[in-house]
């Protein structure tokens, strides 16, 4: 695999550790959304908990509106036998994953997971261009070695969370397809060229989609017999 009498170099052994762990990761349980055997959700009780600085008005109103966001994220992900899952945690990324383009946002922290294997982070949060009240949201996300993964398996994953923080209208969708295509062939290129080791991707949006999916669903009434 490394050549004849060459030593691999520490590189080399983590991405045939993780193309090892993406081709013989175990599959979800169908009934369980989070990874088998693996975490569940560490719900943060606040962001002060989660040792943010400065925290908005508009970072506060996100947090109270998103309880479910791991639940719903999932959800999502799950259609059509999706392998992504996240785990979200009450611990922020600058913690655990040097290096996440997100690390230092406010917000809501996932760890992300291809099956079982823990490939990357996602952070989720108030955008930070709304200080006094809930305008948008933004979306942050990294996992290691993108050209070890089949190409639909990335881009479905990335389709699904850019459209939850989406406005919900074809125009936006296909705005948004269109900067995740030119995305993906730009890490392409650097993939080609031996400098790319990580695929980040960071986004703005209403969040409109996210948002409808988390209101109350009304009781279904029913004739008085």
């Amino acid at each position: 695999m490394f050549g004849a009498g060459r030593k691999p170099t520490e590189l080399e052994l983590e991405m045939a550790a993780h193309k090892e762990a993406i081709e013989h990761s175990p599959w979800f349980d169908e009934d369980n959304s989070n990874p088998l055997d693996g975490p569940s959700h560490r719900k943060p009780v606040s962001l002060e908990a989660m040792g943010f600085g400065l925290i908005t008005n508009a970072d506060g109103e996100f947090f109270a509106l998103t309880p479910s966001l791991g639940t719903i994220l999932n959800d999502r992900l799950s259609h059509d036998g999706g392998s992504w899952r996240v785990v979200e945690s009450d611990k922020p990324l600058v913690e655990r994953r040097a290096g996440h383009v997100g690390a230092g946002c406010t917000g809501r922290h996932f760890d992300l997971y291809y099956n079982q294997l823990r490939s990357g982070a996602l952070a989720i949060g108030a955008d930070i261009n709304y200080i006094e009240k809930l305008e948008g949201v933004y979306l942050s996300i990294t996992f290691k070695f993108p050209q070890l993964y089949e190409f639909d398996a990335i881009y479905n994953m990335l389709r699904t969370l850019i459209v939850q923080i989406s406005a919900g209208t074809v125009e936006d969708i296909q705005y948004r397809e269109a900067t995740l295509t030119q995305k993906l062939l730009r890490i392409l290129w650097g993939i080609q060229r031996d400098e790319v080791f990580f695929f980040t991707l960071v986004q703005n949006g209403p969040g409109t989609v996210m948002f409808n999916s988390m209101k109350p669903k009304p009781r279904e009434r029913f004739p008085c017999t």
